[in-house]
């Protein structure tokens, strides 16, 4: 896919879809959660996917995802101190409104070196990190920040008084692993508990982009990509089912993850690109995939693989599948445990294997998604419920499930008003044709 074609899916991440729903050391599995039959998936380049479906209002800042004005109204992904709730107008991801600077309370820069953290002496990231706590606000002005050694955000904080970490209003962080080989144990963790990373972007790290283990935290804004393995993985140890302690209740939020592959490296970690998910749901509890953009990553979009009551929506993902990945471009589970996905109002394309894939999930739900140009529209299993949703496909689907009110059981074909992803209408069902009340478009 070219570049202006990635630039101009914004006007896809963009589209008003008239919905009313409510929608330290190596962890021992850090890279297990996208597995053979797990794994990840996403592409295109850092700056067509800054440009495109979701940079704007991902990064908020110019340089990592896109003008700060490109896209919907601002404030769509919630306040920053604040869980937020997902956009249910649109789809990918939204505007994220910058914090208020009045309200900066710790201040690092890549070149830091002072020690009071101040506006004036901002301190390196590390230090910021290890001197925050509940109610902070830490801004890291814009520029590059090599990782090179592990960033763990560790901090304990609580709902009403998190810690949040941000780009300087008007300018863009990165972190960048680029200095390591693929491999390398050095990671950007999130272990703590209401912790907030927003309007971040996270490069060419050698392992994931960003691993959660920790509770109820948000990263709203967060631009991963070029990474090892997953963008974005969440992982509870599998031990410690029924999840709760670890790696459960966190939030994806306008959140893009591209082109992060282990193509090309056989070991068991990387499986030439079968463990490389865009965005990487590997076990825990309760979390969310909210407005999100994974696309071209080796393995699959988003997977939800061995996790519990997992929720996607209002997500876009296209073009996964490289090498050995798998390529579903949503999967909504796994091995034992996985149970009780729920996707809804999601667009899925052009991906190498199935655009939803059941993935042996227990109850699952998928309903008003919009598939497309993908090998099979939908997997589902037995009990997986179906409802409104759309496949685009000439091979619509795999299994049955429990399956109500689906395009495939209308008489009839679908017919989209565009197939170009640079079209608003893009995989809008044509009017009068039968099928415009279901899907990710329905009103």
């Amino acid at each position: 896919m070219n570049k202006s074609l990635c630039s101009s899916l914004l006007a896809v991440a963009l589209i008003a879809c008239g919905s009313d729903d409510d929608g330290s050391a190596k962890p021992a599995s850090g890279g297990t959660g996208g597995n053979a039959s797990g794994g990840s998936a996403s592409g295109g380049t850092a700056g067509s996917a800054g440009a495109g479906a979701g940079g704007g209002g991902a990064g908020g800042a110019a340089g990592s995802g896109g003008s700060a004005g490109s896209a919907a109204a601002a404030g769509a992904g919630g306040s920053a101190g604040s869980g937020g709730a997902p956009s249910t107008s649109a789809f990918g991801p939204q505007p994220v409104a910058p914090t208020a600077l009045s309200e900066g309370t710790i201040f690092a820069a890549h070149d830091g070196s002072g020690t009071t953290c101040s506006q004036t002496a901002p301190c390196d990231l590390w230090a910021a990190v290890q001197k925050a706590k509940g109610g902070d606000v830490v801004f890291l002005r814009g520029g590059t920040y090599a990782i090179s050694k592990n960033l763990s955000f560790s901090n304990k904080a609580s709902s009403g008084s998190p810690v949040i970490y941000e780009s300087y209003p008007g300018e863009s962080a990165v972190l960048d692993g680029s200095q390591h080989q693929k491999g390398t144990q050095i990671y950007v963790r999130v272990t703590g508990q209401f912790v907030r990373l927003r309007r971040l972007e996270v490069k060419n790290m050698p392992m994931q982009g960003v691993w959660i283990g920790g509770t109820d935290n948000v990263l709203d804004g967060v631009h991963s990509h070029h990474n090892g393995l997953s963008g974005i993985q969440i992982y509870s140890p599998y031990a410690d089912f029924p999840y709760g302690a670890n790696g459960s209740r966190n939030t994806l939020r306008n959140c893009t993850a591209n082109d992060n592959s282990g193509a090309g490296i056989f070991d068991a970690e990387f499986a030439n690109g079968g463990n490389s998910d865009g965005i990487s749901i590997s076990s825990g509890a309760d979390n969310r995939v909210e407005n999100c953009l994974t696309y071209k990553n080796s393995d699959d979009g988003i997977d939800t693989w061995r996790s519990t009551g997992s929720y996607v929506g209002y997500s876009i993902s296209y073009e996964n599948g490289i090498a050995d990945g798998n390529g579903q471009g949503i999967k909504a589970g796994g091995a034992v445990p996985s149970a009780d996905t729920l996707v809804e109002r999601c667009l899925s394309f052009s991906n190498k294997a199935a655009g939803i894939d059941y993935n042996s999930v227990k109850n699952g739900t998928f309903k008003n998604n919009t598939t497309w140009d993908n090998k099979r529209g939908y997997t589902l299993g037995s009990d997986t419920v179906v409802n409104d949703c759309i496949a685009g496909e000439t091979a619509n689907n795999s299994g049955t499930g429990v399956a109500t009110n689906n395009s495939w059981q209308r008489s009839g074909s679908v017919a989209f008003l565009s197939t170009d992803p640079k079209s608003a209408d893009f995989l809008k069902p044509t009017a009068g044709g039968g099928f415009e009340d279901i899907g990710a478009h329905a009103k």
